[in-house]
Parts: C-alpha cells; sequence; structure tokens
C-alpha cells in the first residue's frame, strides 16, 4: 500500500492541477454545470432542468455530486469538477485493490492503476464534467465487492455490490445494472454455472430496481412524455437507430483512447487467454467490447467500464517474463511516439521552457532501463504539459465569463442569442437565455452573431467559438487555423 500511495501522488497532482482553470466546456459540461445549480437555486433535486428546460436524458447521481460538491466549495469550476476527479482516482485504487486480489502481485496493481488513471480518455472525461467516470467508478465498485463475497461467501459485500450497481443505474440508466450483470452472468456461466442457480441473485436484481427504479417512475408521473421520448432515445435508440458506426470503430478507437498504452493492449488481451487468473478481467472486457460493438451508435467513452479490466490485463502481461524484447520496443515505441506529440504541440501552439524537464523526466525508465514505465513517464508529461501551458493558452479564447458578467451588468432583462446558441452562458450570465425566437420582444438583452440581428446598437463585442468544444483536438485546430469563430456582439433592445 505505501508503494501505491507514493505512486500515485504524481498522478493525484495530475487529476487535480488547474483544475478549475477552464471556464466551462460546451455544450456537456455546460448541462450539468447549469443543472446543477439550478438545483441548489429551486430546491428540486429530482428533476433536472437547463436552461428553463427539462434535462432528462441522464438520471440525477451526476447532478447530485456536482450540487453537492457546490454547497462544499461554492459555485464554480473547481467544485464543479471536483467529484469527477475524486472518482477518477478512487477507481484507480479500487483496480489496484482487485488487481493485487487477482494477481497477488502488488508491483502489478501498481501498475494496473497507473494505466488506468493515466488512460487519455479516463483522464480527459475525470477533469471534465459528465457521466462516465462516476458510471466506471461504480461498476468496477459493484464488481469488486461482487467478487470480495464470491470468494469469502460474505453476503454483506453481495448488499454492497447490489447498492453500486443501483448507483450506477442513477447515474446513467439501465446500463448501469446490465453491464456487471452481464459480466458476472457470463464469467458464472464458463467457471460456475450453478452459482447461477442462486435465488439471491434473482432477489438481487429487484433490489436494484426498487433501489434505482424510483426516480424512473417518479419522472413517468411527473414528466411522462417527455420522460418517454428521452429514455426511449437514450437507451433503446442509440442500440440501433441514431447513427451507425463500423464493428470495428473500438479496435480502432482504443489505439488513441488507450494511450499512453493503446495497442500493448491487444498483445496483452491474446496472452490473457492462457492465464486463469485473468478469467474475471478477461470476460469483463469481453463483455463490454462485444455488446458495444454490437450496438450501432458508438462512442468512445462507451467503453471505458471496460479500462479497469484493460488495465489489469496489460498490467499482467508488461510485468510477466515472457516476450520481453517485443514489449521493451513497443513501450519505447510508444514513448517516443508521446514525446513526438509533446514536441509537435509545443512548435504548433505554446512554447514553454516546461519542456525540457518533462523531457527529460520521461526518459527516466530508459535510463533505468524499465521500459515498459516510458509510455507512462511520457503521458504523464504530455498531459501535464496540456495541464500547464496548453489549457490556459486556450482560455484567451473563450471568454465565456467576460460575456457572462457583462450581460448580468445591464440588468435583469429577458436575454435572447440569436445566430448560435453558447451552452455555457445560462451559467455564466445567471439567467435563462432564450434561443431560436422568431422575435424579440422589448425591453431585451440581445447576443447576436455578425450579421444576425440589426434592432440595436451594440454595445460591446467578441470573438466566439461556434462548434462544439468536446472534441478538443479539433478545437485546438480551429483556433490555429482561425476557423469556426465569429463576432458575436451584445446590445439592449428598448
Amino acid at each position: 500500500m505505501k508503494k501505491y500511495l507514493i505512486a500515485i501522488i504524481p498522478v493525484i497532482f495530475l487529476y487535480f492541477y488547474n483544475l478549475g482553470l477552464n471556464s466551462v466546456w460546451m455544450p456537456n459540461e455546460a448541462f450539468y454545470a447549469e443543472s446543477s445549480k439550478n438545483m441548489l437555486k429551486t430546491g428540486n433535486f429530482l428533476t433536472p432542468v437547463y436552461n428553463g428546460e427539462l434535462r432528462l436524458n441522464k438520471p440525477p447521481m451526476t447532478y447530485w455530486l456536482t450540487a453537492l460538491s457546490f454547497k462544499i466549495f461554492g459555485i464554480n469550476e473547481f467544485s464543479l469538477r471536483f467529484f469527477q476527479a475524486l472518482l477518477g482516482i478512487l477507481t484507480g485504487f479500487i483496480t489496484f485493490l482487485f488487481a493485487k486480489r487477482l494477481l497477488n502481485d502488488e508491483n502489478k496493481a501498481i501498475l494496473s492503476a497507473v494505466i488506468l488513471n493515466l488512460s487519455f480518455i479516463f483522464i480527459a472525461n475525470s477533469k471534465y464534467t459528465s457521466p462516465e467516470v462516476p458510471l466506471t467508478f461504480f461498476i468496477t465498485l459493484s464488481l469488486y465487492l461482487w467478487f470480495l463475497y464470491y470468494e469469502s461467501k460474505k453476503i454483506y459485500f453481495f448488499v454492497f455490490a447490489l447498492i453500486s450497481s443501483a448507483f450506477a443505474v442513477l447515474t446513467k440508466g439501465p446500463v448501469g445494472f446490465f453491464i456487471p450483470a452481464g459480466i458476472i452472468f457470463f464469467y458464472l456461466l464458463f467457471t460456475d454455472w450453478k452459482e447461477l442457480l442462486k435465488l439471491r441473485y434473482y432477489l438481487g436484481t429487484v433490489f436494484v430496481f426498487l433501489l434505482s427504479g424510483w426516480w424512473f417512475v417518479y419522472q413517468y408521473f411527473a414528466n411522462r412524455d417527455e420522460f418517454l421520448r428521452v429514455f426511449i432515445k437514450e437507451n433503446i435508440k442509440r442500440i440501433y437507430g441514431l447513427q451507425k458506426d463500423p464493428f470495428y470503430f473500438y479496435f480502432l478507437d482504443i489505439n488513441v483512447s488507450f494511450l499512453p498504452y493503446s495497442f500493448l493492449f491487444f498483445a496483452a488481451l491474446v496472452s490473457a487467454f492462457r492465464k486463469k487468473e485473468l478469467r474475471f478481467p478477461l470476460v469483463w472486457f469481453l463483455t463490454i467490447f462485444i455488446v458495444f460493438s454490437i450496438v450501432k451508435m458508438k462512442i468512445p467513452v462507451y467503453i471505458m467500464p471496460a479500462y479497469p479490466a484493460m488495465a489489469i490485463i496489460t498490467s499482467d502481461f508488461l510485468l510477466s517474463q515472457s516476450l520481453k524484447k517485443f514489449k521493451d520496443i513497443a513501450s519505447v515505441f510508444l514513448g517516443v511516439l508521446l514525446i513526438i506529440a509533446l514536441t509537435i504541440v509545443v512548435i504548433f501552439y505554446k512554447f514553454s521552457l516546461l519542456l525540457i524537464p518533462l523531457i527529460l523526466i520521461a526518459l527516466i525508465p530508459v535510463f533505468l532501463r524499465r521500459f515498459y514505465l516510458f509510455p507512462a513517464t511520457s503521458g504523464f508529461a504530455f498531459l501535464l504539459y496540456l495541464s500547464s501551458v496548453i489549457l490556459p493558452f486556450v482560455e484567451k479564447y473563450r471568454p465565456y465569463k467576460e460575456v457572462g458578467e457583462y450581460i448580468k451588468s445591464l440588468g435583469n432583462l429577458k436575454t435572447y442569442e440569436i445566430g448560435y446558441f453558447h451552452h455555457n452562458l445560462p451559467f455564466y450570465a445567471d439567467r435563462v437565455i432564450i434561443r431560436k425566437a422568431k422575435r424579440v420582444e422589448k425591453p431585451a438583452i440581445v447576443i447576436y452573431r455578425r450579421n444576425s440581428f440589426k434592432g440595436c446598437e451594440p454595445l460591446k463585442s467578441w470573438k466566439l467559438y461556434i462548434s462544439s468544444e468536446s472534441r478538443f483536438f479539433k478545437f485546438l485546430m480551429d483556433i490555429k487555423r482561425g476557423k469556426r469563430f465569429d463576432e458575436f456582439k451584445v446590445c439592449v433592445f428598448d
């Protein structure tokens, strides 16, 4: 445990460093920021409301965590993301405990946590408010507690596993139950099918849906039409109807999203089939990977609940005795690739002398001839440069706080945005912003895109982005090229 704590300190620093630096990202983070603030203002913690509209796309757990953080730390960007970062670190800790129990090797357990916590998509979502990290945390905790129950037969582990699964359902819907239940079902089917005949599993299913289903029942009676429309879209139509991506999508995506260890995982996966101690993480990964590869709509974060299993499998492979030369070459390749990526970011976006010590840090495993750590230190260097230099650089192109404060200074009039809608402005302007209006009623504050409104003289103007910032590297490219930015003006229409 002491070695784990020492190893995880730099990762904890990375998770919380500059956590509150950037204003609310749009569009997705804005939904949670504004709706959670609205919960505190109104006292209605059951029905998320964003910009005066029902926001039932996801159950309330992420909103509750954010509202709690707002209550503790105040309404700001740090508190918006606090529980995301904390649950990200705790997911790594559970992964450490799980790997230690499965592999009986503390070094492999520590590396498992490091691989997970440095995975690019995982840390990105841990510093950005969305349901993905809380969902992964509750699913991982549920699986770990069930495994403790299965080995010890202590019923309280089983009960807590069910509670954690119920919290996962309250985070992102029925998938929070079906993922861990499916993993456990297939694991037992291949290893101990008689266990599946025990009544407690079926009573447990009822318990989970009683513990989490009340919110869905409440919304059915309180907001029936909107709830059904959104529930069917989010939980059923995504399976077959919203968009169609190729079945091999996740084969390709893992090579980016699971950096800094990415393709090494596939070699580890092949090796894992021969190891009895890796049966559970192997079933864990394959269940999620196969199911979501069949689902037509594919998004990288959909398989993030498999990342703890992937980290355990990769760690065991890296610290095993086989294929040492291949692992060294692959690790060096990934480390060099990340240093090249870091250098490109430095050259094209923002130079800082921090680059030199970061490259030296990245190279430490090479000097020590522990090549398996080279991707981790290179990934750490890349992510630290993003947090230290690139994110402050990007913020110069995101004056949303300034816009919101200026709108507030103009008084409490009806406020419209015309020509585009910036999802984080309701949070910063602290009001409902009317969008898609056919006409503007006097008196009003109007934010409008260049040439989209001629009713009053502009008082102030800003260059604002007119696309999604969720695709961060595309956003970076647009900054570099000056694309997808336009002038927005504010006036008082009276």
